[in-house]
């Protein structure tokens, strides 16, 4: 299950130094920016809502999350393997 869903294999000691986690930080923390940015250029959190923009932007995850899983690209213990 950590294999397959938390990617724990994905490097040889995710933890055996500082570099793979401040890389996945620093990744996070530019997707975050980016985001809050996008909702500030639509006027703030509240104009985001009423022009739908955060129900867009969660339908289009959850979409894309669940084409993942059905295609094999996104492994789901117990679901998809």
């Amino acid at each position: 299950m950590l294999q397959k869903e938390a990617g724990t294999t994905d490097t040889a000691d995710p933890l055996g130094g500082s570099y793979y986690i401040e890389a996945l930080t620093d990744e996070l923390e530019t997707r975050a920016w980016e985001l809050i940015e996008r909702v500030d250029s639509l006027g703030g959190a509240v104009q985001a809502i009423e022009q739908e923009f955060v129900q867009s932007e969660i339908e289009s995850a959850a979409f894309k999350w669940q084409q993942e899983v059905e295609s094999g690209e996104r492994v789901i213990v117990g679901v998809n393997k």
